[in-house]
């Protein structure tokens, strides 16, 4: 009985190490996913945070979930926000349309399928660049960069 006893409690005392482990690994993954951009404030990626789950994520989403062609898309990780670049993602906010909007809706809105709306008149360029901030926090680290990239090419002012 004794003998039992012993490679039980070793096999408790390893399987929850590896849990721990896991699960630190696993915390570790989800704050290097959610650094703030860089240039952008803390209190710009709240604000951000609160205006998006008023207005966006109804439809959108939030942080995890979804694939890379769900309609409408997703805005994180899982999704292809980060293929665009800021000034596009901003400008599709503003007016809810344009080419890219038109061509997804064609290729992969379900019947029925909720439109963008035009967010110009309810919120400020501010709002929209806050929205922006919180959107690239639930990108990875790679996707971030990715999109930092196509925003230095496409955004030139």
């Amino acid at each position: 009985m004794r003998l039992l006893r012993h490679p039980l409690t070793i096999g408790f005392v390893t399987g929850a190490a590896v849990v721990a482990v896991g699960a630190v690994i696993w915390l570790a993954f989800l704050q290097a996913r959610a650094l703030p951009q860089p240039g952008a404030r803390s209190s710009d990626i709240s604000r951000g945070e609160q205006i998006y789950n008023a207005n966006c994520a109804s439809c959108h989403g939030g942080p995890t979930g979804g694939g890379m062609m769900d309609y409408p898309p997703k805005h994180n990780a899982n999704g292809h926000t980060w293929h665009h670049s800021d000034c596009e993602i901003k400008d599709i906010i503003r007016t809810g349309t344009g080419p890219m909007i038109e061509m997804m809706r064609e290729m992969m809105a379900p019947p029925g399928a909720p439109t963008m709306p035009a967010w110009r008149e309810k919120l400020s360029d501010g709002e929209i660049d806050a929205i922006v901030a919180y959107i690239k926090t639930m990108w990875t680290a790679d996707e971030s960069d990715a999109q930092e990239r196509i925003t230095q090419q496409d955004c030139r002012a």
